[in-house]
């Protein structure tokens, strides 16, 4: 039985690190659009973005008419904007980290 154990042990830990292991890193992009007013708004940029290959997630707040980004870094900020753009929304970078 401890062997057993001992044996899901080791093959769990050995595919969480396998999976940071292609060391692609992560950053977060925080994007002020004025023009998101709605949900359906909210909702057309959420989607455009995630469209993008290397998005991971995305969150938009209507209240302060932002979205939060989290893609790994081959994800640039101007494909970011031009996703954006496809909108007809003026989108700015407010952060990067």
């Amino acid at each position: 039985m401890q062997k057993l154990i001992a044996l899901c042990l080791f093959a769990f830990i050995s595919i969480g690190s396998a999976s940071g292991a292609d060391g692609a890193r992560e950053k977060q992009v925080v994007i002020q659009i004025k023009e998101m007013t709605c949900q359906l708004c909210a909702y057309l940029v959420n989607k455009e973005l995630r469209n993008i290959d290397g998005v991971i997630t995305t969150k938009a707040d209507l209240k302060t008419r932002s979205v939060s980004v989290s893609a790994q870094d081959k994800v640039s900020d101007e494909q970011l904007i031009q996703a954006i753009d496809k909108l007809h929304y003026t989108p700015q970078i407010l952060r990067t980290e």
